[in-house]
Parts: structure tokens; C-alpha cells; sequence
């Protein structure tokens, strides 16, 4: 099994090791990105706070005025108040970004524009759209195997955890480069396990995560959305404004986080919220509102969801490290950081074992003639 575990280890980590140190440094930037990205760019995603907001429909609007002819899909609502509203378009990655106090357009940008949305693209989707995101999942379910197989090895017989710890600084470079790459791993081991498998999960919710919940749980994730009920003759759509003053006095101590917009005439308007204990740093919890009439179609709040729900809305702060605050996050960066330097360093110590057992086969022997 030791023979078995060495190869697998070895072999997987060098077929995985490009995609792996990609993944692990566009990772680690992401746990802070959006902090970084608004102080980047400030004069566009900076505002003054002040004491009343726009309502949406000043918002769209002003948004549509940097998008012209394109139809508005969903509204991000800020985390922060010095942070500008960001909204997206149908069938563009523009975003449009507006002062939610004044409702005055900011300005526009396309995802890949800034540095943060070039590396979310990158650690997502490989910058190839879905076909890169399903290569994503099973990478992390690869990354998966390579911790696990070298946890095993690394893991002491007969309780000798004094010399597994140790690293002999003393010894040639390849020795101490080989027991840091193995410290380092085994250290980190459970905050990789935890970002290759929460992100494989994501990735592949509808091939594998999906059906594994329903297997397990005999339930799923996924509801049909309510449909809006056909409008009355010369009706106009409701207000979105006072569909989130709803939402709010239904949840006075919730956060509106999303708006999604419909496209067509049957579609509600989604209204997402994070309510207190949801450990999603969004929420999970939806209200669907009749776009012509505004009437409550139907809650789904997370706090109340099934059993394959809850367990789906703890892979993405898991994946993120927002489960335990500032802390796991900074664990979550590390732990990224230490997935590229393994994937380097095992491709360099493979290196170095090669080239070592090269030069110790015997020459052949040549016949004379």
C-alpha cells in the first residue's frame, strides 16, 4: 500500500501540478481580492457614505446610461457602505457600478478589466468558461487523492511524531527540502482538504454533488422558482423599491444582498438576504416577488431549508475561509499559498530523485568488436 500510496502521490502531483499552482495563487488572492480591488480602483468602487440610498429604479437607470441596449440582470448590493452597487448585464460581462446614496453612475468596466476579475476567472473557470470550471472540480477532486495519499505517508508509525515534526537542517538540500515539503503538507493538510473539496463540490454540483446529496439525504438542493402571474391589461411593473422595503420588514434584522432581475413576462424578481446564524457570507435565503404586482410568491429561507440544502450552503464559505472570520481567512490565503509552493517544490524534488537514480544505473557495458 506504502508503494502504491508513493505513486499515486508522486505521479498525481505532477500531472496536477500546473493547474494546482495556478489554482492555489489566484486562490490565496481572491480571499482578499474585492479589499484589494477597491482600493485599487477607487475612484470607482469608492463612495462617500451618506444617509438616505437612491431608490433601485434611480439605480437601473443611471446604470443603463453606461450599458445602453442592454438588459440589467442582477444587482449586487454593497457588503460595506463606502462601497459602489454593481450591476450586470445579459449576455456581457460588463458591470455597471453606481453610488447607491446619490444613484449617479460611477462608471462601467468589463470582468477581465481589473487584475481581480482577470484571477477569479482564472481560479473558476481556467478562462474557459464552464468547460474550464468541470476541468476546475475534477482537479480538486485530484487534489483531493494528493492530500490524502501524502498525509499517509506522512503520517508516523508507532507514534514517532517527534521526527515527522523535525526537519534535519543539517542535511543535504534535497533531505531538508523534502521535510519541509512534508511538514507543509501535513500542516496544512485539513485547510486544502477542505478548499479541494468545497471547490470540486461547487464545480461539479450538478454532475456529482447534487446527486451524491440526494443519495445520502433523499433530498435536493434545487426548487423550480414560482412564476409571475400574467398581468393585469395596461398594468405596469411593480416597484422594485418597495419590494425590498418588504423584504426588510419581513426580516427587519437581515441584509439584502442580490436582486435578480427577470427577463421574461412569467419570471419573479429575486430578492436574496443573509438572516442572522446563516453562515453564508450572501445568505441563502430567497423571496420571490410577482414583477407586475409585487406580491410574495413564496420564501425560502435558509434557516429553515432541508438537510441537502444546509449542507450545500457551507461548501462555498468553507471554500472561501468565511466560516470563522478574519482568521480562517488568513488560513484559507496560507493554505492556498502552500498548495502552489508543494506543487513547485514536489516538482523539483522529483526532479532531483531523477536525475540521482539516472546517474546511479551503471553505464552499459559496450561489446568490443
Amino acid at each position: 500500500m506504502r508503494a502504491t500510496a508513493v505513486w499515486l502521490h508522486r505521479y498525481l502531483g505532477l500531472a496536477l501540478g500546473a493547474v494546482l499552482l495556478v489554482s492555489g495563487l489566484s486562490g490565496a488572492w481572491i480571499v482578499f481580492g474585492k479589499s484589494i480591488d477597491a482600493s485599487l480602483n477607487a475612484s470607482l468602487l469608492r463612495v462617500q457614505p451618506q444617509a438616505g440610498r437612491a431608490p433601485l429604479e434611480q439605480v437601473l437607470a443611471a446604470a443603463r446610461q453606461g450599458a445602453p441596449g442592454l438588459e440589467a440582470k442582477t444587482v449586487f448590493l454593497p457588503e460595506q457602505p463606502d462601497l459602489a452597487l454593481e450591476i450586470r448585464f445579459r449576455g456581457t460581462d460588463l458591470r455597471a457600478y453606481v453610488d447607491p446614496y446619490s444613484g449617479a453612475l460611477k462608471g462601467t468596466r468589463h470582468a477581465g478589466d481589473s487584475l481581480n476579475g482577470f484571477l477569479l476567472d482564472l481560479h473558476m473557470h481556467l478562462l474557459s468558461g464552464k468547460t474550464g470550471e468541470q476541468v476546475m472540480g475534477w482537479v480538486g477532486l485530484g487534489a483531493l487523492a494528493l492530500c490524502l495519499a501524502g498525509l499517509w505517508l506522512w503520517w508516523p508509525r508507532r507514534g514517532g511524531f517527534g521526527k515527522a515534526l523535525g526537519v534535519k537542517w543539517g542535511a543535504s538540500p534535497y533531505r531538508v527540502w523534502r521535510d519541509l515539503h512534508k511538514l507543509a503538507g501535513a500542516a496544512l493538510c485539513l485547510f486544502m482538504l477542505l478548499g479541494a473539496g468545497t471547490g470540486a463540490a461547487l464545480a461539479l454540483h450538478d454532475v456529482l454533488t447534487e446527486p451524491l446529496l440526494k443519495a445520502l439525504t433523499g433530498e435536493g438542493t434545487r426548487r423550480k422558482p414560482p412564476s409571475s402571474r400574467p398581468p393585469a391589461p395596461a398594468a405596469t411593473a411593480a416597484s422594485l423599491s418597495a419590494m425590498l422595503q418588504e423584504a426588510s420588514r419581513l426580516h427587519p434584522d437581515g441584509r439584502i444582498t442580490r436582486v435578480g432581475l427577470p427577463s421574461r413576462p412569467d419570471e419573479a424578481v429575486l430578492v436574496r438576504m443573509r438572516l442572522p446564524g446563516e453562515v453564508h457570507q450572501y445568505g441563502r435565503t430567497f423571496l420571490w416577488f410577482d414583477r407586475h404586482d409585487g406580491a410574495l410568491l413564496r420564501q425560502d429561507n435558509a434557516l429553515q431549508a432541508n438537510l441537502a440544502t444546509r449542507v450545500q450552503n457551507w461548501f462555498y464559505p468553507l471554500h472561501t475561509g468565511s466560516y470563522g472570520g478574519l482568521a480562517t481567512r488568513w488560513l484559507q490565503l496560507v493554505a492556498g499559498l502552500a498548495m502552489a509552493l508543494l506543487s513547485l517544490s514536489g516538482a523539483w524534488l522529483f526532479y532531483r530523485g531523477w536525475r540521482a537514480r539516472t546517474a546511479a544505473r551503471p553505464a552499459p557495458v559496450r561489446a568490443v568488436p
